[in-house]
């Protein structure tokens, strides 16, 4: 379902968040969403809304934040499809934020979690100058590659016990 539509909304406002709505309908076949909460390493990460192997979170929720690797791990493990809304542009003060966010995508990339995303900007231009833009470039590599047919086809790599969705 993902090959036949964008995966990537930008820039940030009505339309993307409508299409974003509409994607998760098409995603969750309408499924009614509810909330569930992983536990990682004693910590608890809520999930807001989520429906049939589909996790949904607004870019704060996962980012601004304190949460590292092994929560987004069993994000990804434990979902087939992630959805973030409303990624910022990324400015040096946003350098935590940031590196978050690079460490969520390469969990997401490693499982080969499916991303469907809104963001103001385009993925070369989230983080396009400052003390970290160097090093956000894997990402943006990583998202590009994360919208290609290629990913999206691509088996996930489950571990045992893990992916609930998919």
């Amino acid at each position: 379902r993902l090959e036949s539509a964008p995966v990537y909304y930008a820039p940030l406002g009505a339309a993307a968040a409508r299409a974003m709505d509409e994607t998760f309908d098409k995603l969750t076949l309408g499924a009614k969403p509810q909330s569930c909460d992983l536990t990682i390493q004693g910590r608890v990460l809520r999930i807001p809304r989520e429906a049939a192997g589909v996790a949904r979170l607004s870019f704060a929720e996962l980012c601004d934040r304190p949460l590292g690797a092994a929560d987004y791990f069993k994000l990804a493990e434990t979902f087939h499809t992630v959805m973030i809304d409303a990624a910022p542009l990324l400015t040096p003060d946003k350098r935590d934020q940031a590196k978050r966010f690079a460490t969520l995508i390469d969990q997401l990339y490693e499982v080969k979690t499916k991303l469907v995303m809104s963001a103001a900007a385009e993925p070369g231009g989230l983080y396009p100058q400052g003390d970290y833009a160097f090093e956000f470039e894997r990402t943006v590599s990583r998202l590009m590659e994360m919208r290609s047919h290629d990913y999206l086809a691509a088996e996930r790599n489950t571990v045992e016990g893990g992916d609930a969705g998919g």
